[in-house]
């Protein structure tokens, strides 16, 4: 009976063993069956990172679009050039980026026809200048550079100016010279023909003039003219360049009256370049001036208070400055031009200027030569009043 019991217990045994065995294996089928199949990671284009690479340290905008002109890519510059969110453009037409027609057609003609373009333009409401090259790639798309060329297109812009104006000044006298020679070629008599030599002479001292102040203002902006500073007190200075004024003064019949505040402290200039400020200052307030009428020239100390906004460019403006300023009772300067007076060529009326000479490279030396030393130049005027020219030095021993 025992034996019985036994075997029939072993064999429960045996029946729940298989069971609960089967029970794992048909979880673990289930598991095989249903886990989630994970890809496997493609290695990284080693390619690819290295164009994104590129793409971030270039300073050109990089593109690149597919046939369809969807832009795949696009870096920062290229966003920051056409004021956008890189990240906005991609998957987008490039239209929407450039947002012009005659960059969008050069770039779909140069994916269709395989064939490397550019086009210059000027994007909407920006005063940018943008060159863009459109380059196919070899299987489709395209890779589109932009620069930008504003700084540049400013530069050629100056210097076409610069030659029309040097030719302007230069067809003037130059037309009157060969005129004088034609005649003196005649033989005319001798009074006239002395006449005429003094013209000629009068005439290659305006040419002299104008080559002299375009060398001077070419070294000036290209720091090769040296400032020889040295402690210099301003009673030298101001009766130095009066001395120098007086016989100009005379001949024209004008007063100049000369005020100089006690006590001044010396400026750290270079004597010479200084004197050449105040000389081109009263040079100007004499042509300008009709006969009968006062210059003044004074000189005095103010602190940074009193020169106000004159001085909001200097990050760090002394407390105390020397200001020299040239009064003049002359024909004053229209309120529309103060801004511009002293460019380089700049004259107020050119038909007005045609009498009394000039180059019109005077003011843009003295400025030059003020901001050279840390000073600045600025001028009151009230046409038909007359104009003040004031130039301020900084006391450079100041606390």
């Amino acid at each position: 009976m025992t034996w019985i019991v036994l075997l029939a217990l072993t064999t429960i045994i045996a029946l729940l063993w298989g069971w609960h065995g089967q029970r794992n294996l048909r979880r673990e089928l289930a598991y095989l069956r249903n886990r989630p199949v994970v890809a496997p990671t493609p290695p990284a284009d080693p390619f690819n990172q290295l164009f994104r690479t590129l793409s971030a340290a270039l300073d050109a905008g990089v593109i690149v679009v597919n046939d369809g002109r969807t832009i795949r890519y696009c870096n920062d510059v290229a966003a920051k050039l056409f004021g956008v969110s890189a990240n906005a453009v991609v998957n987008h037409s490039v239209i929407t980026l450039v947002r012009d027609y005659q960059a969008d057609t050069m770039i779909e003609q140069s994916i269709r026809r395989r064939d490397p373009q550019q086009v210059t333009l000027q994007p909407v409401l920006s005063n940018r200048t943008i060159r863009i090259w459109c380059e196919p790639l070899p299987e489709s798309g395209a890779l589109i550079l932009a620069r930008d060329l504003t700084q540049l297109s400013l530069l050629e812009r100056a210097r076409r100016d610069l030659v029309a104006n040097v030719s302007h000044e230069l067809r003037t006298p130059l037309a009157s010279i060969k005129l004088l020679v034609e005649t003196l070629a005649t033989q005319p008599p001798p009074e006239l023909a002395q006449r005429m030599l003094g013209q000629v002479d009068t005439e290659l001292d305006a040419v002299m003039q104008l080559v002299d102040e375009l060398h001077e203002l070419s070294q000036i902006e290209s720091g090769r003219t040296a400032l020889q500073l040295q402690p210099t007190p301003v009673e030298d200075i101001v009766e130095r360049a009066n001395n120098r004024i007086q016989p100009q003064a005379k001949r024209k019949d004008l007063r100049v009256a000369v005020t100089i505040a006690p006590d001044l402290p010396e400026v750290y200039v270079d004597r010479d370049r200084i004197s050449q400020v105040l000389l081109n200052l009263l040079h100007n307030a004499v042509k300008w001036t009709d006969a009968g009428g006062t210059i003044t020239i004074e000189a005095g100390l103010r602190s940074r208070s009193e020169l106000g906004h004159h001085l909001s460019r200097m990050l760090e403006p002394s407390n105390r400055w020397v200001i020299m300023a040239i009064h003049d009772t002359g024909a004053g300067i229209p309120a529309e031009a103060i801004p511009r007076i002293f460019e380089r060529f700049y004259k107020v009326d050119r038909a007005r200027t045609r009498g009394v000479g000039g180059t019109g490279l005077g003011l843009a030396i003295v400025k030059h030569l003020v901001e050279g030393h840390g000073g600045v130049v600025w001028v009151a005027s009230s046409e038909g009043r007359g104009s003040t020219f004031t130039v301020a030095l900084p006391v450079v021993d100041d606390e």
